[in-house]
C-alpha cells in the first residue's frame, strides 16, 4: 500500500467516525478505548470471561461478531470460547465501511474472512457488518460466499424516558439515529426474514454505544436496565425478537442490566427463547418450510398432520381438539400433539384469493399461519383478496388477524411454545490497542 493510500484511507476512516458519532463522542471514545484495552489481549479476555460467565448463569449463549483479521492476531484468545456456547460471527475482514467498496471487493473481503475463520477453526455461518452499513451489492455478496444469515437491520424502540434525560446529550444520540436510519418498531417487526436463502435478523436499538457514550450520566446503569427490560416487555407482548447489541468492552458497566433482563426473561410463561443467532436463523428457515397437510372429514371437521422442524408448535382458539391443550397467551391454547382433529363453525385458517400478492402469502407462512387458496371467502375466518402487499402492511395485517376472536389454527412463531425470542450479541472490533490502531489503516 502506498503512503498517499494509507493516509488518505486513515483520514477517511476518521471523517467517517466522526460524522456517525460527532467530535465529542468521538473524544470520549478515544478516552475509553486506552481504558477498556492494553498492548495485549488480557483486558478483553478479562471482560469477555465476564461477559460469558454471566451468560452462564442463565443458560444462555450469545452470538459475538469478530473481524477476521483481529481473529487472526489473537485466535487463542478466541478459539477457547468456542466450547462455551459462543458463535462468532464475520465482522468483515476488516472494520471498514462495506458499502464503499465495489462489488468485486465486497466478494474478496468476504471469501479472505471465511478463509481466515476456517484456518482457526471457527465455523462461520452469519454475518455483520461494521457500523451495520450494507447496501444490495454487499447482500449478493453474503450469498455468494455462503453465508446463511446476516444481521444488520437496525429498528429503534421508543422506550426512553425524554424528560429524564439530559438536553446536552441529545445531539450524539440524534446523530446515531440519523447516521443508523433504523427501522421504527411501531411501524415495522422485529422478526427475522427468510429473503431467498439468506435470513435477515434484525439488531435493536437503543445498543449499549447509544446509552453509556451517548446518553452518559450518573444513572448510566440503571439507564441500560431500564431501556432494555421495557424492550423486552414490548417484544413479549408482540411475540418478536430482542437483538441485544453489547459490545464486550463495555460489559463491566452493563453486567447488571444484562443480569436483569436474562432474569427476567426467565421469570415470563409462557417462555422465551433465549438463542444465538445461527439458531435463530436455522429455526425460522426450517419452521417456515413446515408443512400442514389437512384433511376436510365434513361437519366441520379437520385432520391436521403438522410435519415441522423439533419443536413446532401448533397454536389453537375457537376449535374443539382432541388432544391436550395448555393455555397459552392471547385466548390461544397450545396442543401438545402435531396430529390433531379440530372442530370449528369456520375453516379455521387463513383463506387467500387467486390473485392474492405472493408476498402476503410469503409473509403469513414466515409468520406460522396456515392459509388455503379459494374464491369462498365466507368459508374462512380471515380472509384476503388483495393483489399488493408491501412491508409498511405487515403490522395492519397482524393487527386485523390477531384482533377478532374467530376460530383460528396456527404454527408458533418460536419453538416449544417459546412466546418470543432474546438474542445476545457484542460487536469485537479489537482486542488489543495495536488492533485498534491498524484500524486507521484498514488492517
Amino acid at each position: 500500500m502506498q503512503a498517499g493510500q494509507i493516509i488518505e484511507m486513515k483520514t477517511n476512516f476518521i471523517a467517517f467516525v466522526a460524522r456517525a458519532k460527532g467530535p465529542s463522542v468521538l473524544l470520549k471514545r478515544a478516552c475509553s478505548i486506552a481504558r477498556r484495552y492494553g498492548f495485549t489481549p488480557a483486558k478483553m479476555d478479562q471482560a469477555l470471561h465476564l461477559f460469558v460467565q454471566t451468560l452462564g448463569q442463565f443458560n444462555c449463549g450469545a452470538s459475538l461478531p469478530l473481524t477476521a483479521v483481529t481473529l487472526k492476531r489473537n485466535s487463542d484468545a478466541i478459539t477457547k470460547y468456542l466450547d462455551q456456547d459462543i458463535e462468532f460471527v464475520v465482522h468483515g475482514y476488516t472494520h471498514i465501511d462495506y458499502a464503499q467498496l465495489t462489488p468485486e471487493e465486497q466478494l474478496a473481503h468476504l471469501y479472505r474472512a471465511r478463509e481466515a475463520f476456517a484456518a482457526a477453526g471457527v465455523k462461520a455461518v452469519g454475518f455483520r457488518s461494521p457500523y451495520l452499513r450494507c447496501d444490495s451489492h454487499l447482500y449478493a455478496a453474503i450469498e455468494a460466499a455462503g453465508f446463511s444469515y446476516v444481521s444488520n437491520q437496525p429498528i429503534m424502540w421508543d422506550v426512553l424516558d425524554a424528560d429524564a434525560l439530559a438536553p446536552s446529550t441529545y445531539d450524539g444520540y440524534e446523530r446515531a439515529i440519523a447516521f443508523y436510519d433504523p427501522w421504527r418498531a411501531s411501524e415495522r417487526l422485529s422478526l427475522p426474514q427468510l429473503c431467498n436463502q439468506r435470513v435477515e435478523i434484525p439488531v435493536s436499538l437503543p445498543d449499549d454505544e447509544m446509552l453509556l457514550d451517548r446518553l452518559s450520566g450518573d444513572e448510566t446503569n440503571s439507564l441500560v436496565e431500564k431501556t432494555w427490560r421495557r424492550i423486552l416487555s414490548e417484544t413479549y407482548q408482540r411475540g418478536e425478537l430482542f437483538t441485544i447489541q453489547l459490545h464486550p468492552e463495555r460489559i463491566v458497566r452493563c453486567v447488571d442490566g444484562l443480569s436483569a433482563v436474562l432474569a427476567e426473561a426467565h421469570r415470563l410463561t409462557p417462555s422465551v427463547w433465549l438463542a444465538r443467532l445461527d439458531e435463530i436463523a436455522a429455526w425460522w428457515r426450517a419452521r417456515a418450510g413446515a408443512n400442514v397437510e389437512i384433511t376436510d372429514a365434513g361437519d366441520g371437521e379437520f385432520h391436521l398432520v403438522v410435519a415441522g422442524p423439533s419443536g413446532t408448535t401448533v397454536l389453537t382458539r375457537g376449535v374443539e381438539v382432541d388432544a391436550s391443550t395448555v393455555p397459552w397467551a392471547d385466548g390461544y391454547q397450545q396442543v401438545e400433539a402435531t396430529t390433531i382433529t379440530i372442530r370449528a363453525a369456520h375453516r379455521p385458517f387463513i383463506g387467500l384469493s387467486p390473485v392474492t400478492s405472493p408476498k402476503l402469502a410469503d409473509f403469513l407462512r414466515q409468520q406460522g399461519y396456515i392459509f388455503e387458496i379459494g374464491h369462498e371467502s365466507h368459508r374462512y375466518s380471515c380472509y384476503f383478496d388483495q393483489m399488493e402487499f408491501c412491508a409498511e402492511q405487515e403490522r395492519p395485517l397482524l393487527a386485523q388477524i390477531e384482533g377478532t376472536d374467530r376460530p383460528l389454527v396456527r404454527l408458533g412463531r418460536w419453538p416449544s411454545g417459546a412466546r418470543s425470542a432474546l438474542a445476545i450479541t457484542g460487536d469485537i472490533d479489537a482486542l488489543t490497542l495495536w488492533d485498534y490502531g491498524l484500524r486507521l489503516f484498514g488492517r
